[in-house]
């Protein structure tokens, strides 16, 4: 049996002390129960890697692992009072809120940010071992992969609000009014994808200039 090495042990012994110390105690217990929903699909999916031998990069691990710590804060809280102005507020004497003049609580626009930040690279690396693909129509591929789960997460919480109804269906969705709230999470999480590769691009071009130029000095 594959043995995780030190590094990856170390993200797993991290983000399960994060979410032994989420589900102490969660402001609401009945919308963490509802929210671990993301959390089983996460680990069903991961462990599926596992059983195909799927390898990913430790940067690509640390990324998944920041989607999930992000996730699990936001369950023990509520996506909608996870109290992140607060927290900055405390730390750096900064109000995000006043700064930027928002009027209700952004977590879940984070997360959903987040959610195309940290799986751009990760859904890349699977499909790339999965099928041999160019690795620019792999990108192609999970930006599309990125947008249709965000747009299906979207209508499990629209179904669920149906079935639960009243206060805990308002939670879970978690719209705070918003009619457009379904469509900026999916963009957003499109945008995030969109950001990875974007800082790709440049990095790539910053280096080829790098050594670019470094060649043409040492001709001289």
């Amino acid at each position: 049996m594959h043995r995780p090495d030190f590094q990856t042990q170390i993200l797993i012994g991290i983000c399960a002390t994060v979410w032994v110390v989420c589900a102490i105690a969660p402001l609401d217990l009945e919308a963490w129960m509802l929210e671990q929903f993301a959390s089983a699909c996460g680990l069903i999916f991961l462990a599926w890697s596992i059983k195909r031998k799927i390898r990913f990069s430790l940067g690509a691990k640390a990324s998944i692992a920041v989607l999930f710590i992000a996730h699990t804060i936001g369950t023990h809280f509520t996506y909608s009072l996870t109290p992140y102005d607060a927290t900055f507020a405390a730390l750096s004497g900064i109000s995000i809120n006043d700064l930027f003049g928002f009027e209700r609580n952004h977590y879940d626009r984070f997360v959903h940010l987040l959610y195309g930040l940290c799986l751009a690279e990760p859904t890349t690396h699977l499909l790339r071992q999965l099928f041999s693909l160019s690795r620019s129509a792999c990108r192609m591929l999970s930006f599309h992969i990125i947008i249709s789960s965000s747009a299906l997460y979207e209508l499990v919480e629209w179904i669920a609000a149906l079935l639960f109804g009243g206060d805990l269906g308002a939670m879970y969705l978690g719209t705070q009014g918003d009619v457009w709230d379904a469509q900026i999470d999916i963009a957003l999480a499109g945008l995030g994808f969109v950001m990875v590769y974007i800082a790709d691009a440049v990095i790539q071009k910053s280096r080829t200039l790098i050594n670019t130029t470094s060649r043409l000095l040492n001709n001289r």
